[in-house]
């Protein structure tokens, strides 16, 4: 990314500048699997950022990164037709996001949840369809 506050980003939440740049890599690395439909690997490349965070104690950003590994979980559940994963990662995001209006290192927060809610309606009707793309969801970080 170029340097400045990538956006959206909520003002009251840790700058991108604060992030050393292993985190900022992470997290980089994190958005190109996701929008490469690897959410698996997305996931993981999140955790060791989410685990790094988590002694700054910094609450909201520890938990608005578990609650974008939980977007990747739940697509990763709905492309496995796992109902109950798609159902239960929709609960947990909802409240680890909770704290997050817009965004946060220019990721669109406030579209990814929105975005979530035709897999989420699918995964919760008495016959899914399972037929919605997953790759669809994106982050487009901008660099």
């Amino acid at each position: 990314m170029n340097g400045q506050q990538p956006m959206p980003h909520d003002s009251n939440l840790m700058a991108w500048d604060e992030l050393d740049e292993e985190q900022k890599n992470l997290f980089i690395e994190g958005c190109e699997l996701f929008d490469e439909g690897k959410f698996w690997h997305a996931h993981e490349s999140w955790e060791d950022l989410w685990k790094s965070l988590k002694p700054l104690d910094k609450p909201i950003e520890t938990d608005a990164v578990q609650g974008i590994i939980q977007i990747a979980a739940l697509l990763y559940n709905y492309e496995r037709k796992k109902i109950r994963g798609v159902v239960n990662m929709a609960s947990k995001l909802l409240t680890r996001l909770s704290g997050v209006k817009h965004g946060i290192w220019g990721v669109d927060v406030a579209g990814l949840r929105v975005s979530l809610i035709p897999f989420i309606r699918d995964a919760s009707e008495n016959s899914p369809k399972w037929n919605i793309e997953t790759t669809s969801v994106h982050i487009g970080l901008q660099k």
